[in-house]
């Protein structure tokens, strides 16, 4: 699936200009020069990356609910092993990065900014949701094609951490007859 691609490339931009924006945002506000207009733009290439990574996202998600309606169970798998697989060192990745960063920004701000901690968990999240659907349509298609895939698989799908290792253990078991 070309849109699980996108999505993954989209996802990795994003980790790559989430430690890009802050960290030029800090070097061009140092020395006393603050709040300037290229601190601005750095911020605003930012969040139209967060929201084009959602877009992408969406698409995705449409182009797998397409595929499943065609019931392309090849494109389905396609793109379910490159959203889920593929995306490993990014959630690795973006984990450390959150936990470095955000627990700077909180210890400097004395715990007033851990109050925006869940923006970009809910952004993280919303990234596992959108791969989501392509794994949890792809086991009804082998509900539906009367393998045996448990209701579980589906709901992990969803799920941090969960969703790589119910995708993990299917491909494995439908490996191995």
């Amino acid at each position: 699936m070309k849109t699980a691609k996108l999505f993954l490339a989209g996802m990795y931009i994003h980790l790559v200009l989430s430690v890009a924006a802050p960290i030029g945002i800090l070097y061009l506000g140092w020395g006393g020069a603050g709040w300037g207009r290229s601190n601005s733009m750095l911020l605003l290439v930012y969040l139209l990356a967060i929201g084009m990574v959602q877009l992408l996202g969406w698409i995705s998600v449409g182009a797998a609910v397409s595929a499943y309606r065609r019931n392309d169970m090849a494109c389905l798998l396609s793109g379910w092993r490159t959203l889920k697989l593929g995306a490993i060192p990014f959630y690795i990745l973006n984990f450390l990065w959150s936990v470095l960063a955000w627990g700077a920004i909180a210890a400097a701000s004395r715990g007033i900014f851990l109050l925006l901690v869940p923006i970009p968990i809910g952004i993280t999240w919303l990234m596992v949701i959108q791969s989501g659907f392509t794994g949890w349509l792809y086991i009804r298609c082998l509900r539906e094609s009367g393998e045996d895939a448990a209701v579980l698989h589906s709901v992990c799908q969803f799920l941090p951490v969960l969703d790589v290792l119910s995708t993990l253990l299917l491909l494995r078991r439908r490996r191995t007859p």
